[in-house]
């Protein structure tokens, strides 16, 4: 081991721990969206039904809160330790797989560095919220594919994959574009088949492995229901409201194809999963790529990768566009969380990429000064973005455990009005059940509706937010006549990217 790697191998350990640890100070005590007051509830009495969480479980993510909260007695702080403990076990697939594609040795922790300490993925670290711990279980779901891409018909191996895949459904079935990747390891023992028949029982006992795994989670989900018929009409439903209500997906938003496609890859992907809003951020990664780029030229090409690298790359970014394709199809467009997983590839194939220019730099043995400075100015640069992520996104992290979300300012501010009232919402409704309002608040749905509970009690204040004004107007109903604006109330988009901004308003009859 030379010196410079040790020394950057101590960086990247540092980095590590760094970030664990203020993730586990600074983890939100906030509960900020419908989702996240689902988790928080399920964690004292599990109920699909009334949503706690709501459809379809996420039971290996439930049960790691739970146990984190028999010493805590506080859901949302303990949801959150589980995501930074999660995060913090990601760091050994993400080293095992960087030595693997590149055999970086123990340089391969910088690659763990880098994605630990990404602005947004170290956010949803400190959050009740499943993406987190779901990233970090796509992370050993990556690793075990290619751990087992060495050799596919060790019984272990590929068992070992399939549990994983498991375990990823159980924590966030939205995930479930990556299950793409298993397709290499049923076509390697599709080969290996002496007869056809031989052929179609390896394959088919995998696949029959693998229902087997997610079944465990789903009996436990059924089990808690009561019976098949129960769990099977609740899921129907939920998946019903998803794609054509509530969901978010191109079906439930009207919102126009290409407007779609530049929101999810130019704002949620770029601005805030990758850069995490932060253009010191983008301009490091964009010079970092821009300078590899410049030095693969000058050298001759890396040696070639060994064909389970290659097929296991190819097939990475496969499932990376499958996940993107469902992200821009059936995901809230609204939400840059949906779109994270598809940094993991990126930052993977960006790592992949500069390790290999490096070594290509020294493996050529230029006579060109400046060309042999090259491998110390691609980890220069490598180093110094992780150093700005670190800086940057540890500020963002106390940022977001101190600062009050918009709906907690807006639940202050109507508590502090001492006389009857009513107040409409959206989906605010349900942070403002979990902070135990005692005002009248009511989620409304259509203006006639609305209409007849408004002018139910002529001695009571009406107020509602802009959301539902916002949906009034996609019924075609106009009623800024009517609206006197009385506060605004505002916090990060960054954290609250669909109620970071909400504006109260009351009601004149």
């Amino acid at each position: 081991m030379t010196r410079n790697a040790l020394v950057m191998a101590l960086f990247a350990a540092a980095v590590i721990a760094s970030v664990i640890c203020l993730s586990l100070l600074y983890a939100s005590p906030y509960v900020r969206t419908w989702d996240e007051v689902d988790f928080t509830l399920a964690l004292h009495r599990y109920d699909l039904l009334a949503m706690q969480p709501h459809f379809p479980g996420y039971p290996y993510f439930i049960l790691g809160g739970w146990f984190i909260n028999q010493w805590m007695n506080d859901p949302a702080i303990a949801l959150s330790v589980f995501n930074s403990l999660a995060a913090l076990s990601s760091a050994i697939p993400m080293f095992l797989l960087a030595h693997r594609l590149t055999g970086s040795g123990i340089k391969s922790l910088l690659l763990p560095a880098l994605v630990l300490s990404s602005p947004y993925i170290w956010l949803m670290s400190s959050r009740p919220m499943s993406e987190c711990a779901g990233m970090a279980m796509l992370w050993w779901f990556l690793w075990s594919i290619r751990f087992a891409m060495d050799r596919p018909h060790a019984v272990m191996r590929h068992g070992l994959a399939l549990l994983m895949f498991s375990f990823l459904m159980g924590i966030r079935l939205s995930f479930f574009p990556y299950g793409l990747a298993l397709v290499p390891l049923w076509y390697s023992l599709w080969q290996q088949g002496a007869t056809r028949w031989r052929r179609w029982l390896r394959v088919g006992g995998s696949a029959l492995a693998a229902g087997l795994f997610q079944l465990i989670w789903v009996a436990g989900l059924v089990l808690s229901e009561g019976n098949v018929a129960g769990f099977w009409k609740l899921s129907l439903a939920f998946v019903e409201g998803h794609f054509s209500e509530w969901g978010g997906g191109v079906i439930s938003t009207p919102m126009p194809m290409g407007d779609r496609i530049i929101q999810l890859f130019g704002k949620n992907l770029l601005g805030s999963a990758l850069f995490g809003g932060s253009i010191l951020i983008g301009m490091s990664l964009a010079i970092l790529v821009v300078i590899t780029l410049v030095v693969r030229g000058f050298v001759a090409s890396p040696k070639q990768l060994n064909k389970e690298n290659r097929h296991y790359l190819l097939w990475l970014v496969g499932c990376a566009v499958l996940y993107s394709i469902w992200a821009l199809i059936g995901q809230n467009i609204e939400k840059p969380r949906h779109i994270v997983p598809v940094v993991t590839p990126i930052l993977c194939l960006l790592y992949v990429y500069i390790i290999r220019t490096a070594g290509a730099v020294k493996a050529s043995d230029p006579k060109s000064r400046l060309l042999r400075l090259a491998p110390k100015l691609l980890y220069t640069l490598f180093i110094s973005l992780i150093v700005v992520q670190v800086f940057y996104g540890s500020q963002l992290l106390k940022r977001q455990a101190l600062d009050e979300p918009a709906i907690y300012q807006l639940h202050d501010y109507m508590n502090s009005l001492q006389e009857p009232l009513i107040l409409f919402t959206w989906e605010e409704t349900r942070v403002l059940q979990y902070l135990q309002a005692d005002y009248e608040h009511e989620r409304i749905y259509t203006y006639g509706y609305f209409q007849s509970l408004a002018g139910a009690n002529s001695d009571r204040r009406v107020f509602l937010t802009d959301h539902v004004v916002q949906g009034f107007a996609a019924q075609g109903k106009s009623v800024e006549s009517h609206l006197k604006q009385i506060a605004e109330f505002t916090s990060d988009t960054l954290f609250d990217p669909a109620y970071g901004h909400v504006t109260l308003f009351e009601w004149v009859r």
